[in-house]
């Protein structure tokens, strides 16, 4: 993880180098699914984006290239670049870099342009991460012009161990104030 993000990187065993895996799109989920040989030539992988409905791709080793192989359908005439997102950070009241991932229907302009509803989201304990992912009934508040944010804050793991140790037992208190300090940020 990178930045709250997962990264995908493939090792080259002479060299020790890695070649990290690019996306197109600032925010999104990717892991390894289903791979059921030790070394095969290609690499199944799994996709998706507050936009990007779930995606599965095959990722060639030796050309590194990506060949996608299923994409689950949205019905109803869904235009992906009809939404827009990104991440963004809001200094919490301890000084901490807090991250805030936003998705918004673009036609209703940039969140902060003007007032409009947004629905925060927050969750940070057990270390649990929530990545970017699609979803369909989520698509009836963008298309409403909410704004769909959610708050990464201590306890979660998207920044990595130590924060979720900040968000817990005697520390648990910045998982509240994290959220409240998003909250404030947003309005």
């Amino acid at each position: 993880r990178r930045d709250g993000l997962a990264r995908l990187g493939v090792l080259d065993y002479a060299t020790a180098a890695v070649d990290e895996l690019a996306f197109d799109e600032p925010l999104y989920s990717v892991g390894t699914a289903g791979n059921p040989e030790w070394a095969p030539p290609l690499v199944r992988l799994g996709y998706g984006s507050f936009v990007t409905p779930s995606t599965v791709y095959d990722y060639d080793v030796a050309t590194r290239t990506l060949a996608l192989r299923k994409q689950q359908p949205v019905l109803g005439g869904y235009d992906p670049g009809d939404y827009a997102q990104r991440r963004l950070w809001v200094t919490a009241t301890d000084g901490v870099q807090v991250p805030v991932s936003l998705v918004w229907k673009r036609s209703f302009g940039e969140p902060g342009a003007a007032p409009r509803p947004v629905h925060l989201y927050g969750y940070g304990s057990y270390e649990a991460t929530i990545d970017p992912g699609f979803s369909v009934p989520r698509l009836s508040l963008l298309d409403r012009g909410v704004v769909f944010a959610i708050a990464h804050v201590r306890g979660g793991g998207e920044m990595g161990r130590q924060w979720y140790e900040d968000g817990k037992l005697l520390h648990k208190r910045n998982t509240f104030t994290d959220f409240v300090d998003v909250a404030r940020h947003l309005v």
